[in-house]
């Protein structure tokens, strides 16, 4: 199975996934993927306000290879609770399936976790020690929206999915992402 169709396997399984949850859970983890897109695009604006398009742009996105890897699970549920569907094009391995010529694809809301946190050496010198430790503030705070949507589901939603759907494939099985159900809301226990 190539990556294109893992992808396609892992869209058609996390919709069934999500299905599946009580409306409780939906509604929560909702309003939880909600508050992530926020943060993110708080991180992102401060790399913007340190020049992080200008530098981004001169430096040819040398941190976007191999970011076939960033798109997690609670990424794509992300797009798909907002009625999109994320663009991908693995033809053009090494550098990231989620890029064109003007960079990154996916509105900044929507962009991995990885590509939102990270600020290349030139970004931080820009930033200021002010921007920085808030930077670090909004990782703190999108790492705990994350675990809370884990713990609300049962399952590891910041898992990659294309690693976590290949390896389920290659193993034979549906998927290895699993946080023991009774920690979760699956079918109802929320």
């Amino acid at each position: 199975m190539d990556d294109q169709q893992t992808w396609q396997r892992a869209l058609r399984a996390i919709d069934d996934w999500h299905r599946g949850l009580s409306e409780e859970c939906r509604t929560q983890l909702g309003e939880l993927i909600g508050r992530i897109m926020l943060l993110k695009e708080e991180s992102l604006r401060l790399g913007l306000a340190a020049g992080s398009a200008e530098i981004c742009r001169t430096c040819g996105g040398s941190c976007c290879r191999y970011g076939k890897y960033h798109v997690t699970i609670l990424d794509l549920l992300a797009f798909r609770l907002n009625s999109i569907d994320p663009i991908a094009n693995f033809d053009n391995f090494p550098f990231c399936p989620y890029g064109g010529d003007e960079g990154c694809l996916m509105p900044p809301r929507f962009r991995p976790l990885t590509c939102v946190i990270f600020n290349c050496d030139p970004i931080e010198e820009r930033m200021g020690d002010d921007a920085c430790r808030s930077a670090a503030t909004l990782e703190g705070e999108l790492r705990e929206q994350i675990a809370r949507a884990e713990r609300l589901t049962g399952r590891r939603l910041g898992r990659p999915v294309l690693l976590d759907y290949g390896a389920a494939e290659t193993a034979g099985q549906i998927v290895e992402s699993e946080i023991p159900l009774d920690k979760g809301c699956i079918n109802g226990n929320h």
